[in-house]
């Protein structure tokens, strides 16, 4: 797969302050810039990569446990505005579409196991999240 179309390559963004701010704002750029959130949430795979799949596993489908990563990333950067975004968008999925395994990125269904707990408990730290920067 080509790095630059996948989820995985943000995961830097976990490093806080240690990651140096010239290569986060690289990263920030091609994660607003590549089609990655869609309205529904962060996909694993770009819709824009030819690799994109609707139901293909971890090469589209939005999953809770890399919507965490990404949305805790985004917080230790300090990126708070874009990690509420993500909060919002994953928290309307999952409350409009259940507590799938993971979901279509371009539709918001849910796939595959319709009641899985890491997605379940994803929703509820990001719903308290987004309770808690209530004013």
């Amino acid at each position: 797969m080509l790095p630059d179309r996948n989820l995985i390559q943000f995961m830097p963004l976990l490093l806080g302050d240690r990651l140096p701010r010239d290569m986060v704002q690289k990263l920030l750029v091609r994660l607003t810039d590549g089609g990655f959130i869609t309205e529904w949430g962060p996909a694993t795979e770009s819709p824009q990569s030819p690799f994109y799949e609707d139901g293909g596993y971890w090469r589209g489908p939005i999953w809770a446990p890399t919507t965490l990563l990404l949305w805790d990333g985004l917080r230790r950067q300090g990126e708070m505005e874009l990690a509420r975004t993500i909060a919002e968008k994953f928290c309307s999925l999952a409350s409009k579409n259940g507590m799938a395994e993971n979901f279509d990125a371009r539709s918001g269904r849910g796939l595959r196991d319709r009641a899985f707990a890491w997605t379940s408990a994803a929703y509820m730290l990001l719903a308290a999240s987004l309770s808690q920067d209530q004013p």
